[in-house]
C-alpha cells in the first residue's frame, strides 16, 4: 500500500466532511496500493482501507499488497454497498469522471449513503510525478524512441501501414515494452488529414507524408510520441507546412516552466500555426498528460486554467490536418522542471526523408 499517497489524497480532502472514498478507476487503485489486477475497488476510511477483489485476484493481491485489508467480494456495486453498509461508513466520496452512472443509481437507492463528489482531487494528485515515477516514464520514453528509430528506414514505397505498426510493436516489445498502451497510428498520404487514423490496408506512396503515433508500455507507465516523415523529396508545401508545425511544437515547449497557465502553452503553439494561415486545419488540444494512463492530466487547451507545475509530465503534439490533403502532427513527452522543462523522448523531430 502506498501510504504517502493515500494520506496526501486525504490531505487533500480534509476540508470535505466524509467517512470514506470509494475509488473504482483501476489505474488510481495501482497508484494507492500496487495492485495490477484488471478489476477492484478500493474503499479508503479515515483509518482503514479495504481492497475489494474478487477470488480471481486473491493470490495475487496478497502478494503485491501489504498494509492492506483484502476483502474477497463480488465486484458488483450491490455486494460493495453490503460491504459498505458492514462497517458503518455514510458519507462516501467519489470521483465524479470515474464512477459509473449504474454504480451511482444503485449507491442512492441504498438511502444510508450520501455521495460526497470529491471533483479532480486524486487526478490532481497523480499529475505530479514522484522521482520514481519520473525515472520509469524515461525508460519507457526511451524504449519508444530507440525502436522506432531502429524501424524507421525499413518505411519505404509499397509497404502497408499496418505492417509498419506491426514491426514498431514488434521492436518495442523487444526491447523491453511490457505492453502496448494504445492502438499505433499510421496515417499516409491523404489519411494524415486523420488526427487518429489507424493503420490500415493502405499501401505508403512516394511523396507521401506518413504520420506515424507510437508508444510503450512499461511498469505500468505509458509513452507517447508521434513523427510525421515523409517517402523521398517533399514539395514546396509540404515542406511549408511540417515547418509550420515544428516551428509550433518547438515554441510550445521553450515557455513551459512552473507557474505558466496550460491555456498559455497552449495558444503559444496555436497563434504560430494561425499566422502561418493553417489555424482552422489545428483542431485539437496541445497536448495531455501522460502517467499510469494515455491521456491524464493535466489537458494542454485553450480551456485549462491550469498551472504547470514541476513535475507534471506531458506532451506537446501540435498538428495540421488538411482534408484531401494529408497532414503533419509532431509529438513529444516533458518533464517540467525548476527552469524549463526536459524532454523525455529523444527522435529528433526535423524532416525525416526515407
Amino acid at each position: 500500500m502506498k501510504t504517502h499517497r493515500i494520506n496526501l489524497l486525504w490531505s487533500v480532502l480534509n476540508e470535505i466532511n466524509i467517512d470514506s472514498i470509494l475509488i473504482t478507476d483501476t489505474a488510481s487503485t495501482y497508484y494507492l496500493t500496487g495492485f495490477t489486477g484488471g478489476e477492484a475497488l478500493l474503499l479508503l476510511t479515515r483509518k482503514k482501507s479495504y481492497l475489494i477483489i474478487d477470488s480471481r485476484y486473491t493470490t495475487q493481491a496478497h502478494m503485491e499488497c501489504s498494509g492492506i485489508n483484502i476483502t474477497e467480494a463480488k465486484c458488483s456495486i450491490k455486494e460493495i454497498i453490503k460491504f459498505i453498509k458492514s462497517i458503518g461508513v455514510k458519507r462516501i466520496g467519489y470521483e465524479p469522471n470515474r464512477l459509473t452512472v449504474h454504480q451511482y443509481k444503485e449507491l442512492e437507492k441504498a438511502g444510508s449513503i450520501e455521495l460526497i463528489s470529491t471533483p479532480a482531487s486524486l487526478e490532481k494528485i497523480r499529475s505530479i510525478k514522484e522521482q520514481k515515477e519520473l525515472k520509469i516514464l524515461k525508460k519507457t520514453a526511451a524504449i519508444s524512441s530507440k525502436s522506432f528509430l531502429e524501424v524507421v528506414e525499413k518505411i519505404k514505397a509499397g509497404i502497408k501501414e499496418r505492417e509498419v505498426a506491426f514491426l514498431l510493436e514488434f521492436q518495442i516489445k523487444r526491447n523491453g515494452a511490457e505492453a502496448i498502451p494504445f492502438p499505433f497510428i499510421v496515417a499516409s498520404g491523404k489519411r494524415g488529414a486523420l488526427p487518429h487514423g489507424l493503420a490500415s490496408e493502405k499501401r505508403i506512396n512516394k511523396g507521401e507524408f506518413v504520420t506515424i503515433d507510437f508508444g510503450a508500455g512499461y511498469k505500468g507507465y505509458c509513452s507517447d510520441e508521434t513523427c510525421t516523415i515523409i517517402i523521398d523529396k517533399p514539395t514546396k508545401k509540404q515542406k511549408m507546412v511540417y515547418q509550420t508545425v515544428k516551428d509550433a511544437h518547438d515554441k510550445a515547449i521553450s515557455v513551459i516552466m512552473p507557474g505558466i497557465k496550460a491555456h498559455q502553452v497552449d495558444y503559444t503553439a496555436r497563434e504560430l500555426i494561425k499566422k502561418a494561415g493553417l489555424g482552422k486545419y489545428f483542431k485539437h488540444g496541445t497536448g495531455h498528460g501522460v502517467g499510469l494512463t494515455i491521456h491524464e492530466e493535466p489537458r494542454i487547451t485553450p480551456e485549462q486554467d491550469v498551472v504547470i507545475e514541476e513535475g507534471m509530465v506531458f506532451t506537446i503534439e501540435p498538428g495540421v490536418y488538411i482534408p484531401g490533403w494529408g497532414g503533419v502532427r509532431i509529438e513529444d513527452m516533458v518533464r517540467v522542471t525548476k527552469q524549463g522543462c526536459e524532454l523525455l523522448s529523444s527522435v529528433p523531430k526535423e524532416l525525416y526523408i526515407v
